[in-house]
């Protein structure tokens, strides 16, 4: 078995091998990773050793390695520079953080029934920005978005673009939500939530059908985008500190801060 003081290394290594794929990501049994660690079996503190050593050689995984099963498959990503870029979710009630959990709007969540996209956008998107820390200045709703398809240009609306602040330009650009009914498959319209981060500049992107959230690190048109978090609205409460850590808006403000002194 792994010492403690090992768990590093063994990261490490993952993190390295990863790193050389063509697609910075790599899928793997949990039975597979439990035992490049020397466990034979699934515990809760192997688990959480394994996770918090990952998270600190930033591999990102997803799901979430304490939450799948033995015979389960998890994807171990890595991106430059590492996420989460930080611990924001001590940060005070105003801009999210800890004692977000316990908002009433989150906490009763799980219980909410929502009959129109709309009804998606208004009770479901706009109260889990601002648990995440945007203002309404921040949030452009019905954005439009240009296009250009080889020689064609098509103009679309992005149901929402989060920015820092008043400011429209691209380097202002935090974040795209692309909210869809409840019940519609979202791995339809992910390429369409893609696309408005790739023309908008934003480094993040959020689909999400009140019932499911899933956020996705954009990289460039070239390479694959890295799938962060997935998570049930039931689960919302249980893992909202570890999508303040990704997605709130000083966490992307960090990330694009250390992103843009990477030469």
């Amino acid at each position: 078995m792994a010492t403690e003081r090992n768990y590093g290394e063994i990261s490490e290594a993952i993190r390295s091998a990863i790193s050389e794929t063509p697609k910075k990501s790599k899928q793997i049994l949990l039975k597979t990773l439990l035992k490049h660690y020397g466990f034979k079996t699934r515990q809760k503190h192997y688990l959480d050793a394994m996770h918090d050593s990952l998270v600190s050689s930033g591999v990102i995984m997803n799901p979430d390695i304490r939450t799948v099963g033995r015979d389960d498959w998890v994807r171990l990503s890595v991106s430059d520079p590492n996420i989460p870029v930080g611990d924001f979710s001590a940060a005070s009630a105003v801009m999210g953080g800890e004692a977000q959990t316990t908002d009433p709007w989150l906490t009763g969540i799980a219980e909410k029934q929502f009959a129109s996209e709309k009804e998606v956008e208004i009770r479901f998107v706009i109260p889990l920005l601002e648990c995440l820390g945007y203002t309404e200045d921040d949030r452009a709703d019905g954005y439009p978005v240009e296009q250009v398809v080889g020689v064609r240009k098509a103009r679309t609306e992005a149901d929402f673009v989060l920015f820092d602040g008043r400011n429209r330009s691209k380097d202002s650009a935090l974040l795209v939500v692309e909210a869809k009914n409840v019940g519609k498959n979202l791995s339809d319209h992910i390429q369409q939530a893609r696309s408005y981060a790739m023309f908008l500049g934003t480094p993040y992107y959020i689909v999400t059908n009140a019932d499911e959230v899933r956020v996705f690190l954009y990289r460039s048109p070239i390479e694959s985008d890295i799938e962060l978090y997935k998570a049930s609205r039931r689960d919302l409460p249980a893992t909202f500190s570890t999508l303040f850590n990704l997605i709130s808006k000083p966490a992307i403000i960090e990330y694009k801060r250390r992103r843009a002194t990477i030469v």
